[in-house]
């Protein structure tokens, strides 16, 4: 009789932490499914800085996605760069003098793209990945000239047409969702301009590759 007890207890013991398993995966699964949706919208605002051409320059954007699936998410977003330096050599071939500028170039970066989100069950921070093209545009500005000449530098002001360039960005970040409707974000993006960008009538700087760092809040609609 004991035994038939003890035997009954140890099953009805398994059974309870059966019960009790499935329901906290049941639970998990529905925290995971409640905050990573389809068909949602995320809007964002961010903040942080830019590097890889001079120095670290403070920078903020909004975005806006939108959940096709629960993990691509296309988007579109504003950036605004206060400034990046830039400098150019250049030679003027009549003379064979040489000159050389640096000037400060504040960036507006348009584009669009698409965060591959990767769930992560059971956790509320969600990773992803982030791809996507747009323009990159500098406004008209003046620019400072220094030139040798035969009793050593000479120096005038050029006046530098606006620009506007094609760039590709690709990057990753995290997300961490508080509850359905608001979270956290961070994340890394590197800029590669398809082309030369911020040149003047007489040089064209190279075209090279900078980094921004951002994090940021969004409320997610739906």
């Amino acid at each position: 009789m004991r035994s038939t007890l003890v035997s009954s207890f140890r099953r009805s013991g398994v059974a309870k932490l059966a019960l009790l398993t499935a329901l906290f995966a049941v639970g998990a699964s529905a925290q995971s499914a409640a905050v990573v949706r389809q068909g949602s919208y995320e809007i964002g605002g961010m903040v942080g800085a830019s590097y890889g051409i001079d120095k670290f320059r403070v920078m903020g954007g909004a975005n806006v996605t939108f959940a096709a699936t629960r993990v691509i998410l296309p988007y579109f977003e504003y950036t605004y760069f206060p400034g990046l330096s830039r400098q150019f050599d250049f030679t003027i071939q009549d003379t064979g003098r040489s000159g050389s500028s640096i000037y400060e170039v504040p960036l507006t970066d348009v584009h669009g793209g698409v965060h591959i989100r990767i769930p992560v069950a059971e956790s509320k921070f969600v990773p992803y990945l982030v791809a996507g093209v747009g323009v990159i545009r500098s406004p008209a500005r003046d620019v400072q000239i220094n030139v040798g000449t035969a009793g050593g530098t000479g120096t005038f002001t050029d006046k530098a047409p606006a620009d506007t360039s094609l760039a590709a960005n690709f990057g990753g970040g995290l997300r961490y969702y508080v509850n359905q409707r608001f979270g956290f974000r961070v994340e890394a993006k590197a800029y590669t301009p398809l082309q030369d960008f911020a040149g003047t009538e007489i040089g064209t700087p190279q075209t090279k590759v900078f980094s921004k760092f951002v994090g940021g809040i969004f409320i997610q609609l739906r």
